[in-house]
C-alpha cells in the first residue's frame, strides 16, 4: 500500500510540476512564479529519492543527507516565492486602475459628448424655431379684430394664444436641454430656480443649502451636479411623494459633497442601486455621471425617506 501511495503521489507530484512550468510563460516569467515552479521541481525529485528507496537498497543517492539540503532548498525556495509573488498581485492592482479610469474616461466623453449634443439642439430649436414662432406671433398681433366676424376673431384669439403657449413650451424644452441660467448665472441660482418652479404646484419648500464658492469648480462639475440633482428632485417629486425635500452642497477639504434626502416612499432595492444596478427613474445616468468625474455616493435608504451624498474630488 505504501508502494502504491509513494507511486500515486510521485504522479501527481509530476503533474503538478509540469503545470506549474507551463504557467511560466503566461505570468511573463514573473520571478516569483519561476521560483515556485523550481520548487515544485525539486519536491518532485524528492518524492522519486523516497520512492526509490522501496525498491533498491540503496537509493539513487545514498545520502540521506543531500535529501535533507533538498528539504531546505525547497522552503527557501517557496518562502522567497511567495515573498516575490506580491508582484503579481501590484500588476493586478495596476490593470484594475487602469481599467476603473480607462472607463471613467469613456464615460466622461460620452457625457461630454451627450451635453454638447444637447446644447446645439438646443441653439439650433432655439435660434431657428424661435424668430419663426415670434413672426407668426407678430403678423397675428397685427389683424385688426374689427375687421373680422365673431367666428374669426375667435380663430384669430386661439392661435395668437397658442404661438404663446408654444413660444413658452420651446423655452422651457431649450432651458431643459441647455439651461442657459447655468451657464449666464452659475450652479446656485440655476438649481434655486429649477427647484422653485418644480416644486410650485406642489405643498413642498424644499430645503436648499448651498454654501459654495463656485470657482472652486470645474465646468463638467457644475453641469454634472445641476443634472444630478435636478433629476434626484424630479424623481421624489414623481415617485415618493415626500412633505419635504433637503439638499446640502459644500466644499469640505479637497471635496465637493452633495447630500441629498427626502422624507418619502424610498427605494425597495437599495443594494442595486448601490451597484448601478436599479432600472428606472434615471439613477444610472446619475451614477454614471458620477463615476465620470471618478465621484463616490453612499446610499441611506430606509422604511421612510431617502438619502444620497455624493464626493467628487475638487480638480
Amino acid at each position: 500500500m505504501l508502494k502504491y501511495a509513494l507511486l500515486l503521489s510521485m504522479l501527481i507530484q509530476l503533474a503538478a510540476t509540469i503545470y506549474a512550468i507551463s504557467l511560466i510563460k503566461r505570468t511573463r516569467f514573473n520571478v516569483s512564479w519561476i521560483l515556485i515552479s523550481s520548487a515544485f521541481v525539486l519536491m518532485a525529485v524528492r518524492r522519486l529519492f523516497d520512492f526509490s528507496s522501496l525498491f533498491w537498497d540503496s537509493k539513487l543517492f545514498p545520502s540521506d543527507e543531500i535529501n535533507g539540503w533538498v528539504g531546505v532548498l525547497i522552503s527557501v525556495l517557496m518562502l522567497v516565492g511567495v515573498i516575490f509573488i506580491r508582484e503579481i498581485f501590484n500588476l493586478q492592482y495596476r490593470i484594475e486602475k487602469i481599467r476603473k479610469d480607462n472607463e471613467r474616461r469613456i464615460l466622461s466623453a460620452i457625457i461630454k459628448a451627450e451635453d454638447k449634443a444637447r446644447q446645439n439642439f438646443a441653439r439650433e430649436l432655439h435660434d431657428g424655431m424661435g424668430p419663426v414662432l415670434s413672426s407668426i406671433k407678430m403678423s397675428l398681433s397685427a389683424i385688426n379684430p374689427e375687421s373680422l366676424n365673431s367666428l374669426n376673431q375667435k380663430i384669430i384669439k386661439n392661435a395668437y394664444n397658442a404661438t404663446d403657449d408654444s413660444i413658452a413650451t420651446l423655452k422651457e424644452i431649450s432651458n431643459n436641454l441647455s439651461p442657459h441660467i447655468l451657464v449666464n448665472y452659475g450652479l446656485k441660482t440655476a438649481i434655486e430656480d429649477f427647484a422653485e418652479k418644480l416644486f410650485s404646484s406642489s405643498n413642498i419648500t424644499p430645503e436648499l443649502q448651498l454654501d459654495v464658492d463656485e470657482k472652486l469648480l470645474s465646468d463638467d462639475l457644475k453641469n454634472s451636479s445641476y443634472r444630478i440633482v435636478t433629476e434626484l428632485m424630479n424623481n421624489s417629486l414623481k415617485h415618493a411623494e415626500p412633505s419635504a425635500v433637503c439638499l446640502k452642497m459644500m466644499v469640505s477639504g479637497n471635496l465637493f459633497v452633495i447630500q441629498y434626502s427626502d422624507d418619502g416612499s424610498g427605494i425597495n432595492n437599495p443594494e442595486l442601486l448601490q451597484k448601478g444596478k436599479l432600472k428606472g427613474m434615471g439613477f444610472n445616468n446619475i451614477i454614471s455621471r458620477a463615476k465620470s468625474l471618478n465621484g463616490t455616493f453612499s446610499i441611506n435608504n430606509q422604511d421612510q425617506g431617502f438619502s444620497i451624498d455624493f464626493y467628487f474630488p475638487l480638480q
